[in-house]
């Protein structure tokens, strides 16, 4: 007589099916192999994963500072699985991630460029703001609140990833423009480019030129890879601010909150340095 395993793989006419039993065979070394895995997390490892996930620190950071500040070595890949593993159990770990584990889906880019005066393409702005070299040139971009009714201007330098979030009413040009100028007069930027989708909320942007003395390119149409680094900052403010949010009922002091949270934050790009310390070194050395 076959055992209950067996029973299992045979069809409804008796035939042995070979396919459903190398399945099951893989399925079954598949989840011991991730069980291993997930043995090999130490209950005070999983509290120093928990700690990080809570601030919204990806998998690929929380690895390299478990080893840089604890010594102790957890792979990235092994964190996302314990990750998925904990999602599997009904927890909610996975909601801290990158657009909460969903693929990003990009922001289609508008077009609407013959509305904005005298207007600059990206074609023409200098190489070397593609190179990540050299700071000081931005991307600059809106997100919108609950209903158009409230708004976020942002800011992100290309090279160093430091960004600047403020609150807006509304974003007519004017109003940017003079968020812009707390902007200028609250930080240290050394504004040299400035970029922007094709937004009628741009038309501005002689002003903003004449007051940084920075030249202000757009990009073009339904390109958004053409400010890639703003699109995920964007994102990334996403986590704490999520879609629906009225920005009116967001206080100043959680603005600067997430602005800080985002610029303290360890980056693969950066050699896993925080904005903020790769920034400092360059006022120090300046």
């Amino acid at each position: 007589m076959l055992s209950t395993p067996w029973l299992a793989a045979i069809d409804f006419k008796g035939l042995y099916c070979h396919r459903l039993t190398s399945r099951c065979a893989q399925e079954k070394r598949a989840n011991a192999k991730q069980g291993q895995a997930f043995q090999q997390i130490s209950e005070e490892e999983k509290m120093l994963i928990h700690q990080r996930l809570s601030t919204h620190t990806s998998p690929d950071v929380i690895s390299q500072e478990l080893i840089r500040e604890h010594n102790i070595q957890v792979s990235e890949s092994t964190i996302y699985r314990y990750i998925y593993d904990d999602r599997e159990r009904g927890g909610e770990l996975y909601k801290n991630l990158p657009h909460s584990g969903k693929p990003y889906k990009k922001k289609v880019s508008r077009g609407d460029q013959t509305k904005i005066p005298n207007r600059v393409g990206i074609e023409q702005r200098p190489a070397i703001a593609d190179e990540k070299t050299e700071f000081g040139h931005f991307e600059i971009d809106t997100v919108v609140g609950r209903d158009h009714q409230s708004y976020l201007l942002t800011l992100v330098d290309k090279a160093n990833k430091m960004c600047c979030i403020r609150k807006m009413p509304n974003k007519q040009a004017k109003t940017v423009i003079n968020t812009f100028m707390n902007v200028v007069g609250s930080t240290f930027f050394d504004f040299k480019t400035i970029t922007s989708d094709n937004g009628t909320e741009f038309a501005g942007h002689e002003a903003i030129s004449k007051i940084t003395e920075a030249d202000f390119y757009f990009a073009r149409p339904y390109r958004s890879c053409d400010r890639g680094l703003n699109e995920h900052t964007n994102g990334l403010i996403r986590r704490f601010l999520p879609k629906g949010t009225d920005f009116n009922e967001v206080s100043d002091k959680e603005i600067a909150k997430i602005e800080h949270t985002l610029n303290t934050r360890r980056r693969a790009s950066l050699n896993y340095r925080s904005p903020n310390h790769v920034f400092l070194e360059y006022l120090m050395a300046a």
